[in-house]
């Protein structure tokens, strides 16, 4: 198994992945479909944790294998809007989370993301926003 470092795409996060990416999310459900979707879920993300905040400088772990690299970061934020599940809308607790992140990704050989998938404690970060 040849392991490298795997050089990050510089730019705005939609252009690190591909108009079809496959983001895979904790729970099993379908994944996602798309970058509109993908950045749609990120927009709605953002309105209910406006000061999230990934911290990846450095990573604590990092490594790649191919074309696929594992990152786990520390992820951070505070329930300050809204949360929409379904068809139903919970209301801001202002509590905070703070769980370890792992993405692991598949890229392409132009340096875009084609598959995403993404792994943290759920129960842990609803249970400290004060939903569990």
């Amino acid at each position: 198994m040849e392991c490298r470092t795997w050089k990050f795409p510089v730019g705005d996060l939609p252009k690190r992945h591909t108009e079809d990416v496959a983001v895979y999310w904790p729970g099993g459900a379908p994944p996602t479909r798309g970058r509109r979707n993908h950045d749609l879920e990120a927009v709605e993300f953002f309105k209910t944790f406006p000061d999230n905040h990934l911290i990846n400088r450095p990573y604590k772990i990092l490594f790649a294998d191919g074309n696929h690299t594992c990152s786990v970061a520390e992820f951070r934020g505070t329930m300050k809007g809204p949360m929409k599940l379904g068809d139903q809308v919970i209301p801001p607790t202002g509590k905070s989370f703070r769980v370890e992140f792992c993405t692991v990704a598949t890229w392409n050989d132009q340096g875009a993301i084609t598959e995403e998938r993404l792994f943290y404690d759920q129960v842990g970060l609803m249970k400290q926003i004060g939903l569990g």
